[in-house]
């Protein structure tokens, strides 16, 4: 082997490690990630389904968390709620909805 082939070959070599560790830690990170967001609808769903009063989020546990990630959890529960929402009764739908909008428009509404 020439000196310029080991020279390639030593450089090559150098390549291949750095790829290997910014796959690794792109790996790493994406795992983070991932967990941390199944943790938050684990959490989620734990609240949803009526658990004990310790998986409630608290003020300060929300303001922990960043932006995003409360959005999506948001975002879960609307989709939650829609879900429930959707297999109620046709009576049931209607009184909901009738006490929503006597919330949001006290003076068209009278009280039943």
């Amino acid at each position: 082997m020439t000196k310029n082939e080991w020279e390639q070959d030593l450089e090559h070599q150098e390549l291949e490690k750095k790829a290997y560790h910014r796959g690794y830690r792109a790996g790493a990170k994406a795992e983070g990630e991932a967990s941390k967001r199944v943790e938050l609808l684990e959490n989620v769903l734990l609240e949803f389904a009526g658990h004990e009063d310790e998986w409630l989020q608290t003020k300060s546990g929300l303001l922990k968390r960043e932006r995003a990630d409360l959005v999506d959890q948001i975002i879960f529960q609307r989709q939650l709620m829609r879900e429930l929402y959707n297999h109620l009764d046709d009576d049931v739908r209607l009184k909901l909805r009738k006490k929503a909008e006597s919330h949001i428009w006290p003076a068209t509404h009278s009280e039943d």
